[in-house]
């Protein structure tokens, strides 16, 4: 009996022991990691947690601000600037975040209010949440200066890049760089060139530039091509030097570029993870969506050649799909945005046009409550995520026409709005108004609105008197409406509230609610 028990007892063990180990299921994330307009990208690391920033062209709050702790899941955590600078236009491109000494830097691209030149500003902020506070203009350079990048060199001098002479007839683009006082408010000493032609360097309108320092020689990310509509080849090259100020050798081909599904890549900055590996943050159009949704921010790994020295993308097109970069992540994608204006947690978050003034935006009694400020149709809106989707509000009816649409500008937008009589669907194409159709409405009180897009340049609209039974609004060409012209050079249009002409009107909201499908 002991013998039989002693056999069962090894067998088991054997058994046991024999089993083959589990193998670990690879985890995976999905670009975009922040989807809709997120032009140029900036990424940092300070401590455990990264912070990025992206253009916001024409729309304010200027230039988004996200927070994540592995890189994929990314919260919207306000606006460098709740509201332009004073001296500010439009044309908000390329903020740059760097971290120095505890405070947070942004350096940023936009126009001068009074001669409409490009040029850069600096701002700053010990807490990123709270927004930046503006310093004005540190580079006024020509006819343009753009895409500042900031980096600190090994003898912890600090040093600012930047795309010139853009804009100058009969002269090539450069990038330039100085060297930044340690208090990064003032250019130190002379500029120099890092794409010299008198020297071989091979020039194709590089700008959105990165700098990074591995054993022993300098990086430069750039990109070339054309950046900003349905015909652009934006694409990645690098060069490098064991100099700063000479010697750069470009690699022969672009390391990163457009493919089936993700087109015209560009634009990024690297970051380094707590294990030094390098991630690219770059923006990218969908090819369905493209500028209809805008460029949006994806998330690459770059690798190292241990025998040449160069650095090249894990995946040399931008990935549907790869590896997260932390053990024991998960990306979170949400499909469904709803605000009840119960509170006003997302309110800093509407955007409007900055070349009008800003309207009233408040959360009143679970409304959102919206103020014309100036004569003509005014807007307060979001950042769609995709190109396919359902936006749907219920509206306050009022003596003045109020309702939902897409818009790029005053002169450019689509809309589904109402009064207390009358159903009104028109759009705005190059600033004609055509009205599309109108249907005879009883005060109710309030009416749900709805459109239904694909691709984010086909809508069909819809109307509800208890958001239940919705009716589609027929124009004389059918059901659905072609907004082919909607989106405008680099600059995706916003969903949201159109409202009002009239100076001092007010309009009120009960919520919106964006499906993503």
């Amino acid at each position: 009996m002991k013998n039989t028990i002693l056999i069962i007892a090894v067998m088991f063990l054997f058994t046991f022991c024999a089993q083959p180990e589990k193998k670990k299921e690879t985890a995976y994330y999905q670009n975009p990691v922040i989807g809709g307009d997120f032009p140029d990208p900036s990424i940092i690391r300070v401590g455990d947690t990264y912070y990025a920033a992206g253009t916001s062209c024409d729309f304010a709050p200027n230039y988004p601000l996200f927070e994540s702790k592995d890189l994929i899941n990314w919260k919207r955590i306000g606006s460098v600037f709740n509201e332009p600078p004073a001296w500010t236009a439009d044309d908000f491109w390329a903020p740059e975040l760097f971290y120095h000494n505890g405070t947070f830097f942004v350096y940023y691209t936009t126009k001068r209010k009074d001669n409409r030149i490009a040029c850069i500003g600096v701002a700053t902020t010990k807490d990123i949440s709270k927004g930046f506070t503006d310093h004005g203009i540190l580079i006024e350079w020509g006819e343009e200066a753009i895409d500042a990048f900031v980096f600190q060199d090994d003898d912890e001098k600090l040093y600012i890049t930047w795309k010139a002479y853009g804009l100058t007839p009969g002269r090539d683009i450069e990038i330039l760089c100085s060297e930044l006082s340690d208090d990064g408010m003032q250019l130190v000493g002379d500029h120099f060139t890092l794409t010299d032609f008198s020297k071989g360097w091979q020039g194709a309108g590089d700008e959105g530039q990165c700098i990074v320092k591995r054993n022993g020689w300098y990086y430069m990310f750039y990109s070339v091509g054309g950046c900003c509509d349905n015909r652009c080849d934006y694409r990645v090259r690098v060069a490098r030097s064991k100099n700063l100020r000479d010697g750069w050798e470009q690699f022969p081909e672009p390391i990163l570029q457009g493919g089936d599904e993700w087109r015209c890549t560009g634009h990024g900055t690297l970051v380094t993870a707590p294990d030094n590996r390098y991630f690219y943050m770059y923006h990218s159009y969908n090819a369905t969506d493209f500028e209809y949704i805008g460029r949006q921010g994806m998330l690459g790994e770059v690798l190292w050649n241990d025998e040449t020295g160069w650095p090249y993308f894990k995946n040399s097109t931008p990935a549907l799909k790869a590896e997260v970069p932390f053990e024991n992540t998960h990306q979170v994608i949400d499909s469904v945005f709803i605000d009840d204006f119960s509170d006003d947690k997302n309110l800093e978050f509407w955007s409007w046009e900055v070349n009008h003034t800003k309207p009233g935006i408040e959360v009143e009694n679970g409304q959102l409550v919206l103020t014309a400020t100036e004569a003509g149709v005014g807007f307060v809106g979001l950042r769609p995520k995709s190109g396919n989707y359902q936006l749907s509000s219920e509206i306050i009816q009022n003596e003045e026409k109020s309702g939902i649409g897409i818009y790029s500008n005053r002169q450019n937008m689509i809309a589904l709005v109402v009064n207390r009589h009358q159903l009104e669907l028109f759009q705005v194409n190059n600033g004609e108004k055509e009205v599309l159709a109108t249907t005879e409405l009883e005060n109710a009180g309030s009416v749900y609105l709805k459109y239904e897009a694909t691709n984010a340049r086909h809508f069909q609209f819809f109307w509800s008197l208890d958001g239940k039974e919705w009716i589609p609004v027929e124009t004389a060409s059918g059901l659905q409406v072609d907004g082919s012209f909607i989106a405008q050079w680099g600059y995706a249009p916003r969903v949201g509230f159109i409202f009002g002409e009239d100076s001092g009107s007010s309009f009120a909201y009960n919520e919106i609610r964006v499906k993503y499908n």
